[in-house]
Formats: C-alpha cells, structure tokens, sequence
C-alpha cells in the first residue's frame, strides 16, 4: 500500500506540471521544444513591439483548431524570422500592420512562441 501511495504522489505531481509559451501556453498545452516539429497559428495582428520583438495578435487557429480564448496573444521573432506576401519574401515583420492576418509556423523557445516563418495571407491594405 505504500508503494501505491507514493507512485499516487508521484504522478500527480508530474501532472502539476506546466510548460509556458507566453501568452499562447494556454493555447498550446504542451508546447514544441525544437523546430523539427513547429506549431502553426492563423492571427491578426494587433501591434508590432519592434523594440521587445513582439507581436500581439488575436489567434484565430491554433494547430487547424479554432481558438475559443479572447484577448491579445503574444508572438516573438528574431532575426532569422522570415515573412512572405504573395511569394515575395523580401518583407520585414515591422512591415506587418493592424488587421494583417498572418499564418505563423514556430515553436517554443525558453517559453515564449517563436515564430520561424511568417506568411501574410490577407494584407489589411488589399
């Protein structure tokens, strides 16, 4: 009976457990830990943070499942992150405006979503 109890213990704590993503953690569950296998989001964007490498958005679909949480939702960049509009990949994620919707492939890094590819799929300009 007392091995039981402690693998009880054991088990719930390992449940207690949580990973974060910033503001999307809530969304992912259990995040993505490398780039081999990214996550992929459909957003809005709200407001481009150039100085925190932010992007605030309001995700529409997580992973091809529709997100039922309200509010901004945080996306990271570096330099590495690609953004592309109509094929063209010369554009810069401070080029991204309010109301572009985005398709963004990433995954976590240190807790934060990191977006690897950006891909401009309705630019608020037309």
């Amino acid at each position: 009976m007392r091995k039981f109890s402690v693998l009880l213990v054991v088990l719930l704590l390992a449940g207690c457990g949580s990973g974060g993503l910033g503001d999307l953690g809530g969304i992912f569950g259990t995040p993505q830990t490398s780039s081999s296998n990214p996550s992929s989001v459909q957003a809005t964007v709200n407001f481009v943070d150039s100085s925190n490498q932010r992007i605030d958005v309001a995700v529409n679909y997580v992973n091809n499942l529709r997100n039922t949480q309200s509010g901004n939702q945080s996306i990271y960049y570096d330099n590495n992150t690609r953004v592309t509009y109509q094929g063209n990949s010369g554009y810069n994620v401070t080029d991204l405006e309010r109301g572009d919707q985005i398709s963004v492939s990433g995954y976590n890094n240190n807790g934060r979503f990191l977006a690897e590819t950006i891909t401009v799929t309705r630019n608020v300009r037309g």
